[in-house]
Parts: structure tokens; sequence; C-alpha cells
């Protein structure tokens, strides 16, 4: 009865303790070992402890690994020893306690109160001196409170209303420790970091990170952030905030769960303020597109809900508790219900150690690929089948890699000796995944080495890994649009950014400009896609309408080819501060057919001030571009 009076003495300290079994969630505990009982013999497995509790309270063995409360059934494991032994020795003793939410918000201080009792069993010898606390490191999520303000992609000059958001994170380091993966050799921490989502954090101007059990709001900066992963760390410089609370360990860098494997998620989501556990099973382990950067790298499958505000929450491993990745996302407005998806942790150790290196985005070989299931495919390419596999390249994008080792027509056998299949997919972390995993596991700068076969002979050569140039450029976050406002007319490069203010799905966006997107590859005279965006009327451009030429990409300028929007911007300077005709002469349209833009370049300089005025625009360019002489103030 000791035992259950302390448990209830800590329980009563928490105004939100649940009122039956029925409402906690279930902990999963590896626990190895046979403890004796005064009146019952339990027999704790390899992974669970099987306990039982009839409605008359008395213990019985329950082979389906859960306890029971009349109805309904909840699996329900233990933190410690004591905590195991203790409890089973109350019930046996007639006492039905229902306030077991303890364990779930404050484990500790019910553990605590538990061996303050010290109380000894007669059948407690041979039992585990200690068990892993999964419980140790659930303190460790924590809830991020943002305020955002996003770039108006439309309206480049200025900036979208600022809203607040919410999120999760974990802390993964305090202050004068050294981060996860760096050895005990590796730099120590100068403030506390929290690992989270960079979709969390992107575009904010201020963070603030609130613990679970406190009513302190401390203040957080981004430290560094991958858009590519969707994974940021967060600092907090104050001293004091975190000092009683355990950073959670996170697995080793080479672990993947195995299907079924069960899990926590940890965070925040909407609808309250306490923090959210919810539990589910890996579902699926495979390369996944991130919504955020619209980037393919390997996720994680479980499930699970991942709801707003749960982003960027830790997934922890029921057997071990320690972190085995960090949410990201899930699926909204659509019929797939309870599934969503994290971060894994050979893609967080990657970005940690990146972060060290001073360099964590993620590298490409910078080719297109085709797949050769076809037999006959692969007997035009000289393959011999049992002896070759592999994947055929079609195309090798400018500046990338591989541009200037890979050829079109190459069949690419292995990457770092790891073969590749027909299909695409080659074994990494003991499973089959997309070749893209081969090449992410590295870093940019690194030399990996290829194996090909080339018109029927095979050739090894070595790449130099680089990030992928892209004509359109996407996963756009914390930048400001590059534009150029010129006699009312406004420039600006193609984005996805751009593209989705006619929503997310593109499928309203304008056809010629997502072809763009979806199909054109960065070429040496073409680095960026520059498009006449807005019309704004005025004397000088009188006759330039927009339904005739708005949203038309521009391809020259006085006869001079258009390769970037910087390119862009210094032409026309020039053409108007060192005129040869005095008119300026652009040309805008699709490859097959295009249209003359004339501009007097004498009314321009005072055209721009009076468009400005007329129009609120407080500058004729954006920062990314110098501002020549010819402008007036």
């Amino acid at each position: 009865m000791h035992a259950l009076k302390s448990i209830q003495t800590a329980a009563s300290q928490l105004p939100h303790i649940f009122s039956s079994f029925a409402t906690v969630r279930s902990f999963n505990k590896m626990i190895s070992s046979s403890v004796s009982c005064r009146k019952k013999l339990f027999i704790c497995g390899n992974h669970k402890t099987s306990l039982g509790i009839c409605q008359k309270s008395k213990l019985v063995h329950n082979p389906r690994c859960s306890v029971s409360v009349g109805n309904p059934t909840l699996t329900r494991n233990f933190s410690s020893k004591s905590e195991y032994l203790n409890l089973t020795k109350t019930i046996n003793s007639g006492s039905l306690f229902k306030s077991m939410s303890c364990f779930h918000s404050h484990p500790q201080s019910a553990i605590s109160a538990l061996a303050e009792d010290n109380i000894a069993d007669a059948d407690m010898e041979g039992a585990p001196d200690s068990l892993p606390d999964m419980f140790a490191g659930y303190r460790a999520a924590v809830k991020i409170l943002v305020t955002e303000q996003s770039p108006d992609w439309i309206n480049p000059w200025q900036t979208r209303t600022a809203h607040r958001r919410t999120g999760s994170g974990v802390l993964i380091c305090r202050k004068g420790e050294v981060m996860p993966g760096q050895g005990s050799s590796g730099t120590k921490a100068g403030e506390h970091v929290i690992l989270t989502a960079a979709h969390v954090v992107a575009n904010s101007t201020f963070i603030q990170v609130q613990l679970s059990d406190s009513p302190e709001r401390h203040m957080a900066r981004v430290l560094a952030v991958l858009h590519e992963c969707d994974l940021a760390l967060i600092a907090v410089d104050e001293d004091n905030s975190f000092e009683d609370v355990t950073p959670m360990n996170i697995s080793a860098p080479d672990i993947l769960p195995s299907l079924r494997d069960k899990v926590h998620v940890l965070g925040f989501p909407v609808g309250g303020d306490e923090v959210s556990i919810t539990e589910g099973v890996v579902s699926r382990v495979e390369v996944q597109t991130y919504s955020h950067s619209h980037t393919r790298v390997l996720a994680v499958t479980v499930d699970a809900a991942v709801n707003s505000g749960n982003s960027g929450g830790p997934v922890v491993d029921c057997n071990t508790g320690k972190l085995m990745g960090i949410a990201f996302q899930g699926y909204a407005g659509s019929s797939v219900e309870n599934q969503g998806h994290m971060v894994p942790m050979p893609i967080v150790h990657h970005f940690l150690e990146g972060v060290h290196r001073g360099d964590a985005h993620m590298p490409s070989l910078g080719v297109h690929l085709q797949l050769l299931q076809s037999p006959v495919l692969r007997k035009s390419l000289r393959m011999t089948d049992g002896k070759h596999t592999g994947v055929l390249i079609s195309r090798v994008d400018f500046g990338a890699s591989s541009y200037g080792v890979l050829k079109e027509g190459d069949v690419l056998l292995q990457i770092d000796g790891v073969p590749i299949a027909n299909d695409g997919t080659c074994v990494l972390f003991h499973r089959r995944l997309a070749l893209v995993s081969s090449v992410q596991r590295r870093f940019v700068g690194d030399k990996v080495s290829l194996e090909l076969l080339r018109e029927g002979e095979k050739v090894s050569c070595e790449v130099e890994l680089a990030r992928p140039p892209l004509l359109v450029p996407r996963g756009q976050y914390d930048v400001q649009p590059p534009f150029m406002m010129l006699g009312g007319l406004l420039f600006q490069s193609l984005s996805l950014e751009f593209l989705q203010s006619w929503g997310h799905d593109l499928k309203d966006a304008p056809v010629h400009l997502v072809e763009e997107y979806y199909s054109s590859a960065l070429e040496e005279d073409r680095r960026e896609v520059v498009m006449l965006t807005q019309v704004l009327q005025d004397q000088c451009n009188l006759g330039i309408l927009w339904e005739a030429v708005g949203l038309e990409i521009v391809t020259h300028v006085n006869d001079q080819e258009v390769s970037s929007i910087a390119q862009f911007v210094s032409l026309v300077d020039d053409a108007i501060s060192n005129p040869v005709s005095p008119y300026l002469t652009l040309r805008v349209g699709r490859r097959r057919a295009s249209q003359k833009v004339v501009l007097e370049i004498e009314t321009l300089p005072e055209s721009d001030i009076r468009i400005r005025e007329r129009y609120n625009i407080p500058r004729d360019r954006s920062d990314h571009f110098p501002r020549p002489k010819w402008v007036l103030e």
C-alpha cells in the first residue's frame, strides 16, 4: 500500500490526471528476465511484459500482452523494475489504482516516489537491477511557437501578412555538451540545441520554445536549416532553461526500423496544449517526395497520424526509447487516415554531420535515368542477362556533377561498388531502396566511383559530387524573390513558388510555364527562365497590353540572348547607360513565336519615379542587383 500511496501522492500534483486506464496511451518496453511475485508468476519476455487485471483487481497472466480493466483493453509496460513489482503488489492487495497517467505525463515524479519507499519484495531476487528508462527522454519534446512572414511571389517588392504557427521539436544537446554523432572529441555546443522540421521555422521572424510541463517560453533562433530533407536546428541561448531536461538519445546512423516496429509520435498538435503521444507501427520504408522541398529523399511511413502542430516532433522507438526520426508530413485533406511520415536516422545523421562540416546540402549526379526492365532494350545496349544490371542515362544536365564524365547512352552499373538493379534500386541498410539513396548518403565535394557499360565495354570513372543544378528553382525559403521594374513592366525569374501562386497542385498555373518546370533543363546559355509578369499602365508603355505579352518568356534584349535574370538586368542597364539606339527592344514569347516590346530610353528615368509613386512600389529592383546611375532617387 505504501507504493500505491506514493504513486497517488505524485499523481495528485498533476491537474490533468486521467480518470481511468482507458484514457492512458500504451507504452512498450524491452524487459528480459523472469520476475516472481508473491501470488503469481509472470514471464517477462524479450520484448513485452504480459499482465492482466480482472475487474476484481486480481492479477492474472494475459498472453495477449495487455492490461485490462474490464473493457476496454490496453497495453501497459513499465519504465523500471520497481514500478513493475510495486504495481503488481498493489493490485494483488485488492486496491485498484486508476490514475496511471502520472507515468505518461510525469514519469520521473512517479518513479522517484516509488524509489523513496524502497519497498523490498522477497521474490525480487534475480530480477534485473535496472531497466532502460524509456520515459527519460520524453520531456525533451518541446513546443515551438513561430511568427513567420513569407515573401509575395506575385508582388515581389512586398511581403505577405505575418502570422503565427506552432510545431514540435526535440532537445538533442544541452549547452556545454558535445553534439550527437561527433564523439567525445567533438566541439561542445555553445547553446541548447533542438532538432525540428525545416518547414516549422521556414521564413520565421520570431521563435519561442516551451517545455511540455513548463509555462515558461524561451527565445530561440535558427542555427542551421536544410530544406531538401526538411530538417533544422534551433538554438536556445538561455543558460538555465533546460538544465533539468535530459536530451533524447538518438539511434545509430545506420539504423532503419523494420516493418511493424512500434513507435511513439510525440508532439503538440492543434486542439490542445499538452504533449500528445500517439502510437503506431512502421508500415513502409522507401524514397518519397518531401512536400516541403519537392525532393526525393528516404522516408519512413507510420500508421500514426501526423497532424498540424506535430511536425518536427520526435518519433521514438517503443523498445529502446531512442529517437528514430522526425515527423514531417501527413496527408492533408485526403481520404488517407492515420498515416504519417518521418525523416529517418540516416538522413538525420547526414544533416548533423553536414552542419558540422559546413555544408549539409544533398548532392546529386545530375543525370536523368531510364529503367532497363525491357529485355529487348538491354540486348540493344549489349547487356548480358545474369551479368549486367543497371539503368540507362538518358540525359546529363549542364553543370552537374556528371557533366563531361558521363554520356547519354551510358549504362550505370554500380555506385561506390553497390550494384544497381534494372528497376533502379540498390541494397542499402539491409533493404532495397531507390539508387538516389546511395548518392544522398555522401556529401557535396565527396568523390564517388562509378562503373559503366559504354558501347558494350565496362568503364570505371570517378565523379565529384555537387548540388543539383536546376533551371527552375524550388523549395525556396528565407529568401526574397529577384525582380526588376522597367517602364511599368515587371520582370522576374520563374520558380516553383511563383507557379504555386495559382495553387500548390499547379493545375491552374499557366501551362507553358508549368511545362518549363517539368520538362526543360539547364543549358549553357539558359540558366534561368525570365518572364514579363506584370504591366502597370503608364504613358511610357501605352499599347503594351497584358493580354498580349503577360507571362511571356523574355528571350532577347537588343538582339542579345537572355540566359538569367542577373544577365537580363545587366543588359538593360548597359543599354540605357550606353545607348546605341534611342529604343530598348525586348523580344518576348515562346520558342516558335515571339513579339517585340519597345520602350523609349529617354523617358525611362522619369517614368520610373512616376510609376513607383503611383503604384506605391518602394524600389525599382530587388537587392540582388546594383542600382545604376541612370536610376533617379
